[in-house]
């Protein structure tokens, strides 16, 4: 008999067609089920009454609003917005919504830990009591002090903006150590440029939310990297009635998701984004397209000046106006067409609401300084830091401050320094020794780009303490830890929001009582700092951290200044600078009990009434920079200006260009991806253990590399085995690398899934600030 294929399928189709049909097998999987729901092993949530909790969630800098869903009060199953919320109106970013993954996650450290065999031998890490740990570590520090070797201790701590980081600031100088170091961030590049050019010491703020053109020099804003709360609120002011309200344009190397969503996308070659800056302010200084009264009235330095020896000094003008940043040379820089760079100058020109933005969800590196100034110069044409203008300062929050120091004399030692050259310098054993490093909610080891300089540095300290909540990469190497509790177990707060330049404080209470034998970090600084008596106990006279937060928000509160945002209303987004905000409460316990209860605090922005600088107007002529190594006659060290970055490596054996980028699906920091936050990874990106690169479809042909190829990728800095995706958002010559993957700490489902990139980054030191920044360094990619 002829059983065609035709019949076959009709004889299949009809079989399955029936099978759905019938309901036995309906019947037989709810049996199935209920069976297996009498199986005494399987796991049974507690049931339970249903209730919700407002925070703030503290995970990254946003400060975003939240509210859990607990059973029965004590076990959280859901996090989520606060619609009440007027900054994020219920949104949460995917790091928040994982937020109770670390909450219950395996890889909490569950009590104090010392270390018992050598230094990274986890087995040897053996619980103690908080007796003893509190106790030998008091018992170090108190030596140190007493032997004049106060300068001996070395601190870094997130880069997070909160009271936590004033009390650690706090005790180092109660101590006498000036070697307390925050991780590296994107606003300290836009604090130094204020600070150069204004005379303030606050970052530059931008008013997103005004602009009707922005041309963007990487900052990577529907990624929502660094401060969602500061950013989402301005992208949905931007779309409000269905239509863009403004024009976006960004300049980058790669196409991001901000580039696929901008209205043009301007693909440089990589760390040229500052030339094509250059050229822009070339044609708008050459057709007269800037703000000629505001720059002749408010800014020093546009023409040429003389120093203080009455020696004459080229101005910006006559920088900017030389043939090196005419659109013919600048184009040469970028890899663009003269015709592309005249285009969006007119337009940047022409706009009266343009801004240029930068480092904006770039959290964790600076730009080099003078690159940083180029930025800034383009807003001085604009007119955009006039009063009500477009670029102001990231307002502060006026809470108590805290009581003066009194040092002791074995306490007063040191000066500050920049956390890459100083940890250089002990690599080098060219600094002071020190004797102990307290780290916390940092994991340098992994988070640092060039992070063998952390790695070589540490093995030069021979106690390293950390207050992880996690045995993270930098844990596992500690001869102490004290674990800290969670973000949803722990009182913190909020202070300000990166680039937003309205005043924000947000109170974060716990959600949880903790559920391992942790403690607050907070109190245990106070604990040693009364443990350790003079100077040092009396700068720090609270019980607790509560009744810290409590003292920090009386002074808020009798500032009268500012009110409580109760309705999610409130056009904080909208406020102009010097608006006058009435209070809506009395005293520090109405205002503690309304910020407990999960509303945050706001103010206008702080509106430029002058310049805090030798002349009393903006600089262009920074006369301010201090230069290292650099002979002050060159007149252009200090003005904003291009500059050509040298990368180790010989191009001939390294012939390629590796940039790093950040993805919006993982986490990055201090913080590893949760399992949820994995899943959201695609599989051009990373595909079981193994990452890709992304490759320009013609370079993958040059080197005749396949999609889902294995190669080899080697920097001056390490190699790591990488596949291929060949993917047209790259450019041509440059290999790109996904950041925030290749732990090789934490569990199962976080390590050995894809490559630290910063093991493998090179990162180059602003001669102006010392500050580290990476854009690119050399690689080699070759086959397996």
């Amino acid at each position: 008999m002829n059983f065609a294929r035709r019949a076959f399928l009709q004889f299949a189709a009809g079989a399955v067609g029936g099978s759905l049909l019938s309901p036995l097998p309906w019947q037989l999987a709810a049996d199935s089920a209920r069976w297996s729901q009498n199986w005494s092993w399987r796991p049974s949530p507690e049931r339970g009454e249903i209730t919700k909790a407002a925070g703030i969630c503290t995970m990254c800098e946003g400060g975003c609003a939240i509210q859990a869903r607990l059973v029965n009060g004590n076990r959280a199953i859901l996090i989520e917005g606060n619609p009440a919320n007027p900054l994020t109106g219920g949104g949460i970013c995917a790091l928040g919504a994982s937020g109770l993954q670390f909450l219950y996650a395996p890889y909490r450290i569950p009590k104090p830990m010392k270390q018992t065999k050598s230094r990274g031998d986890v087995s040897g890490l053996q619980p103690i009591s908080w007796d003893e740990a509190l106790g030998e570590l008091g018992k170090k520090l108190g030596k140190m002090l007493s032997e004049g070797k106060s300068h001996n201790l070395t601190g870094i701590i997130s880069n997070r903006p909160s009271s936590m980081a004033e009390l650690w600031l706090q005790f180092f100088t109660a101590y006498g150590s000036p070697n307390l170091f925050r991780m590296p961030s994107g606003a300290d590049g836009l604090k130094l440029a204020a600070q150069l050019t204004t005379g303030k010491a606050s970052p530059f703020a931008f008013a997103l939310g005004d602009a009707e053109y922005i041309l963007s020099f990487g900052s990577n804003l529907f990624e929502g990297a660094g401060a969602p709360s500061a950013v989402f609120p301005a992208l949905r002011q931007w779309t409000q009635g269905g239509k863009r309200s403004v024009k976006l344009v960004q300049v980058e190397s790669r196409c991001s998701m901000t580039a696929s969503k901008a209205d043009r996308f301007i693909a440089v070659a990589p760390g040229t984004e500052a030339a094509l800056a250059m050229g822009i302010a070339h044609l708008m200084v050459r057709n007269g397209h800037y703000d000629v009264d505001f720059v002749k009235n408010d800014v020093f330095g546009f023409e040429d000046w003389a120093d203080d020896t009455g020696k004459k000094r080229e101005g910006f003008r006559s920088l900017v106006s030389s043939a090196a940043y005419s659109p013919e040379e600048v184009a040469k820089v970028t890899g663009l067409e003269a015709a592309q760079i005249d285009q969006v100058a007119k337009e940047f020109a022409a706009q009266p609401k343009a801004l240029a933005i930068w480092a904006v969800g770039q959290p964790d590196s600076a730009n080099g300084i003078y690159h940083q100034l180029v930025f800034a110069a383009l807003n001085v044409l604009k007119g955009n830091l006039k009063p009500n203008g477009l670029v102001s300062f990231a307002r502060g929050v006026p809470l108590a401050g805290l009581p003066p120091i009194r040092k002791d004399e074995a306490a007063d030692k040191g000066t500050r320094n920049g956390l890459y050259g100083f940890l250089d310098r002990v690599r080098a054993g060219s600094q002071y020794p020190i004797e102990m490093l307290l780290v916390h909610e940092a994991n340098p080891l992994y988070s640092m780009p060039e992070n063998k300089l952390f790695q070589e540095a540490l093995r030069k300290v021979p106690t390293l303490v950390s207050f992880s909540s996690y045995m993270d990469e930098t844990a596992a190497q500690a001869d102490l830890i004290l674990p800290d509790h969670t973000a949803f177990e722990r009182c913190d707060d909020v202070v300000g929001i990166p680039w937003a330049p309205f005043s924000y404080y947000a109170l974060s209470t716990p959600i949880l009582k903790p559920l391992l034998d942790t403690k607050h970090t907070g109190e245990v600084l106070l604990a040693l700092a009364g443990g350790i008596g003079g100077s040092v106990g009396s700068s720090m006279p609270w019980k607790s951290y509560e009744e810290y937060l409590k003292f920090r928000i009386e002074g808020l509160a009798q500032s009268r200044k500012g009110a409580v945002a109760e309705n999610p209303d409130v056009p904080i987004m909208k406020l102009s600078a010097g608006e006058s905000i009435q209070p809506n409460f009395t005293d520090g316990a109405q205002l503690w009990k309304m910020l407990k209860a999960g509303y945050c605090w706001y103010d206008s922005p702080a509106a430029i009434a002058r310049f805090e600088t030798v002349s009393g107007k903006l600089e262009l002529a920074c006369r301010s920079i201090g230069i290292k190594g650099a002979s002050v006659s060159d007149d252009k060290l200090y003005l904003p200006h291009f500059e050509h970055l040298n990368l180790s490596g010989d191009e001939s054996e390294f012939p390629l260009l590796l940039v790093t980028y950040k993805p919006s699906f993982t986490a990055g920091g201090y913080l590893p991806n949760p399992p949820f936050m994995n899943k959201l990874i695609p599989n051009s990106v990373l595909k079981g253990a193994d990452v890709f690169i992304e490759l320009h479809p013609d370079t993958a042909a040059k080197l005749r590399f396949s999609q889902s190829e294995l190669v080899s990728l080697q920097t001056t800095q390490g190699e790591a085995t990488v596949r291929v995706n060949v993917s047209a958002a790259a450019r041509p010559g440059v290999v790109y690398l996904p950041v925030g993957l290749g732990h090789k700490a934490y569990d199962d489902y976080v390590q050995n899934k894809g490559v630290n990139a910063n093991s493998l980054m090179e990162v180059q030191l602003d001669p102006v600030s010392g500050m580290g920044y990476v854009w690119a360094c050399r690689v080699q990619l070759r086959r397996v």
